[in-house]
């Protein structure tokens, strides 16, 4: 694998693979804030992998860990070549290395990481399932989804795209968002200056909801390249569960990608589970999409106790949700 610090090189090269993760795009890298980041590909020319990853310092330590979220890499790709790419990877001067792929399961690709040296976590703090909607298929909604779609036609409801969003519609997006994140009992906020930075971005497009001269009731933000649509956040006011807001917002949304002969739609993460988090399963299952699973979670250590500290330190120190 070739690296380097040069976000314009890589993305120029990153731009010739077609399906690209939203959390592998420049968008997101602006959103992140660009800091401590290295880029890696395997070829100038004709790349079949590419991603880019955070190096941090392992608590309590002062060894090197790289964190990558998705990676990007032609589909054809086999077994033997996964294991060479990452086993070149595992060379470098990093203690640790954790992959969180985000990528439709690829047997290939497991088959090529595990003989890479790269094996499961100890704990998975991130759900590996998703929810593809294929627009080349006829849309098969439940009957809650329709339900709650005749609630928000009988609302009067207005739907939209944002081609310029201004700075009063981020600050409502970021406190309906504090409001749902508060009634879901999440574990992050959204920053003004960081949304800010990632509607603006190319390939970032922001739908909102709202009532005839109200305020906004309900905004999607998605990442959209190349065909391939990507859940990216999700805001709803308490208000928007009363009129069906959400429902009325996804399927605007769909219909619209659909006319636009988009490919599938990925709703990012689903976590179905006996928790509250178990309603956004519900909704996003209520799609009646194809049920997919992530390559998921990996992780190389050089030292066993490297990775124990890790685990404690997500697990007590972090209070990550384990799936």
């Amino acid at each position: 694998m070739k690296q380097t610090k040069d976000y314009q090189l890589f993305f120029s090269i990153q731009s010739k693979i077609s399906k690209i993760p939203f959390n592998q795009s420049f968008a997101w890298y602006n959103y992140l804030g660009c800091e401590n980041i290295t880029f890696f590909y395997d070829d100038d020319i004709n790349p079949s992998l590419c991603f880019w990853g955070r190096e941090r310092r392992i608590p309590f330590t002062n060894k090197l860990f790289l964190d990558i979220q998705g990676e990007a890499y032609s589909e054809s790709l086999s077994d033997s070549q996964f294991t060479k790419l990452y086993s070149s990877l595992i060379n470098l001067n990093y203690s640790a290395i954790e992959i969180n792929s985000n990528n439709q399961y690829h047997i290939e690709y497991e088959i090529g990481i595990r003989r890479a040296g790269f094996k499961r976590p100890i704990g998975l703090f991130s759900c590996p399932l998703t929810i593809y909607v294929n627009f080349n298929e006829e849309f098969n909604f439940d009957r809650n989804w329709k339900r709650n779609l005749r609630k928000a036609i009988d609302s009067e409801l207005i739907f939209d795209e944002l081609e310029s969003v201004s700075d009063e519609e981020i600050h409502k997006i970021v406190y309906i968002f504090k409001e749902m994140s508060e009634l879901k009992k999440l574990r992050y906020l959204l920053n003004f200056d960081s949304v800010k930075k990632l509607v603006k971005s190319d390939n970032i497009r922001t739908f909102i909801v709202k009532k005839s001269q109200g305020s906004i009731l309900s905004a999607r933000i998605i990442f959209d390249l190349n065909g391939y649509a990507y859940d990216v956040f999700a805001a709803n006011s308490i208000q928007a569960r009363e009129c069906g807001a959400s429902y009325f917002i996804m399927d605007s949304i769909f219909n619209l990608l659909k006319s636009e002969n988009k490919v599938l739609f990925d709703f990012g993460r689903i976590p179905p589970s006996k928790t509250a988090s178990d309603s956004v399963y519900l909704f996003k299952n209520a799609t009646r999409g194809k049920r997919i699973q992530y390559n998921g979670e990996w992780v190389f250590y050089k030292n066993q106790l490297l990775e124990l500290i890790i685990f404690i330190y997500k697990m007590f120190r972090l209070k990550l949700q384990r799936y």
